[in-house]
């Protein structure tokens, strides 16, 4: 399990690390675009650029978030629950974190292959709008792989403490 643990490490940590690359070129695109503007000559579609890349970089960085356990995590309810309840609780809501980061993958794929056959792009720069999906789709199913990894250790956990 232990080596099954820091494959995956390794591959979210190299995912989000494209996605923070994703995120400097947002920035780049948007700081010329500003000095552009102030010259009068401003990048045309410098949205179009930023909002793909953003996309794409908050679902690269979800799989390193989760092998971190770098999510929220709200303990009010739980600070006064023996540790037993709270190691089972904890495992249910990863394997919840696990059915929705499938879900929002496998609707994401669907929507770049929507985009793709229907040929849909940008207005100015006419980026196929698929290419944000489909590299999003990448990032969440890895979020998928990974919260499954999670949960299932979790629940492993929790038996150990029962």
């Amino acid at each position: 399990m232990s080596a099954l643990r820091e494959a995956l490490t390794a591959i979210s940590r190299a995912s989000a690390l494209f996605g923070g690359l994703l995120l400097l070129v947002a920035v780049g695109v948007t700081c010329a675009s500003v000095v552009g503007g102030l010259l009068g000559k401003p990048i045309l579609g410098d949205s179009e650029v930023v909002e793909l890349c953003l996309g794409v970089a908050i679902a690269l960085a979800l799989p390193w978030a989760e092998m971190r356990g770098g999510h929220v995590i709200v303990d009010v309810f739980t600070a006064r629950m023996p540790a037993r309840g709270v190691a089972w609780l904890d495992a249910l809501m990863r394997a919840a974190v696990a059915l929705v980061a499938t879900v929002l993958a496998v609707q994401i794929a669907d929507g770049a292959y929507g985009q793709w056959d229907r040929e849909r792009a940008s207005m100015f720069l006419e980026l196929p709008y698929w290419w944000g999906y489909a590299g999003a789709a990448v990032g969440l199913a890895l979020w998928t792989v990974t919260a499954l990894f999670v949960a299932a250790e979790r629940f492993g956990e929790a038996r150990r403490a029962a």
